[in-house]
């Protein structure tokens, strides 16, 4: 991979000498070894490691102990959000599944609930995922099309609109394993521009068989959310096994696609560690009957992914797939997040980016030893 090194045409703002200052968030339901504990200690914990944007998964699925639809225990997420907004943090928020399944007015309520409290809270950048299949499936007595699933998740979307137009709230679209960057490209731009934008979820892309490069330049101007996670993938008789990394350890481009979405004026990038296993089946041709997206120059660069996974396991760098650990302890899933950190902001800097300082920590833990 060749490093970019030359300041950027557009990195420095007018008038000043300053380059633009970009933010490292990480995202999560608990931070590593702090499973269990109170949501705060998180916060704190991920301050002490230098993150300065705090993405949570949903507020939706805090475990409370108390009726089901109560969103969090009494304060809680009220403490949550006045340390972080001492400390200078911004909140952001999963607002959950858009659908398609499911009774849409369930589906709306929960939205509209967790909106209306993540606002209270002061979040006003938020993020949606999605559950379809690309296969015509059966809900409630009708066949769905994948069209039909993505008209449903556009209606959906729209029920938050107003809410969220008067907040000056955000909502970003995740390029989730079940969409294709085009069709949430298509969906952002059928919903009000001034409240809908993507949430960029790079280790999805390859899931359906994308260019997770082509993609960051595709998608960079309508992206207000990062999601970021290296990847490697594995060659099987039917296509490739995504398996997930940090970043700098996969086989991602992440100069190039870092410097895609930095010129499209991106200015946060937020670390998720992902469980999701998937296969890309590429090599089977009934595959591709409800993946109209694809393009030779797309399944060229991932067949070259696939052989730097291959030339990675050879020389010793990867993990052979039947050594693979799917499911690491705390400690190791913290080296992650810190090793993901450290490379962002190594290339961020080489591109002309100004990373914003770590935040100063009011009280609690120092993160882990």
């Amino acid at each position: 991979m060749t490093q970019i090194t030359h300041v950027l045409p557009d990195s420095r703002p007018l008038g000043t000498g300053e380059p633009p200052e970009t933010r490292l968030g990480v995202q999560f339901t608990r931070y590593p070894g702090h499973e269990g504990r109170p949501l705060v200690e998180s916060l704190r914990a991920a301050l002490a490691d230098g993150f300065t944007l705090v993405v949570l998964n949903s507020i939706a699925s805090e475990p409370s102990g108390e009726a089901r639809g109560q969103l969090d225990k009494p304060g809680e997420l009220h403490e949550l959000a006045e340390e972080a907004r001492l400390a200078g943090v911004e909140l952001q928020l999963g607002l959950g599944c858009a659908g398609p399944f499911d009774d849409p007015a369930a589906v709306r309520a929960d939205l509209s609930r967790t909106l209306v409290r993540g606002l209270e809270l002061g979040v006003t950048e938020f993020f949606v995922h999605t559950r379809s299949v690309r296969e015509r499936a059966v809900e409630q007595g009708r066949f769905l099309d994948h069209p039909a699933q993505l008209r449903l998740i556009r209606a959906n979307l729209e029920t938050l609109a107003p809410a969220a137009r008067d907040a000056k709230a955000h909502i970003n679209v995740k390029t989730h394993e079940d969409l294709a960057s085009p069709e949430v490209q298509a969906l952002v731009q059928a919903l009000d521009p001034a409240v809908f934008g993507i949430g960029f979820d790079v280790a999805n892309l390859v899931v359906r068989g994308e260019d997770p490069v082509e993609s960051a330049r595709a998608l960079g101007p309508q992206v207000r959310m990062t999601h970021l996670e290296d990847a490697v993938l594995f060659p099987l008789p039917h296509g490739y096994r995504r398996r997930l990394r940090a970043v700098g350890e996969g086989v991602f481009d992440w100069e190039a696609i870092l410097g895609h979405l930095f010129r499209a004026g991106v200015r946060d990038f937020t670390l998720e560690q992902h469980r999701g296993k998937f296969d890309a089946p590429v090599f089977d041709r009934s595959w591709f009957t409800h993946e109209a997206h694809l393009d030779a120059a797309g399944l060229g660069q991932l067949a070259r992914l696939g052989v730097a996974t291959h030339d990675g396991v050879a020389r010793g760098h990867i993990p052979a797939l039947a050594d693979w650990d799917d499911e690491p302890g705390p400690a190791e899933r913290r080296r992650q997040l810190l090793h993901s950190a450290a490379t962002l902001r190594t290339i961020l800097t080489s591109i002309g980016a100004r990373v914003q300082k770590p935040a100063t920590i009011l009280s609690g833990e120092e993160g882990l030893s």
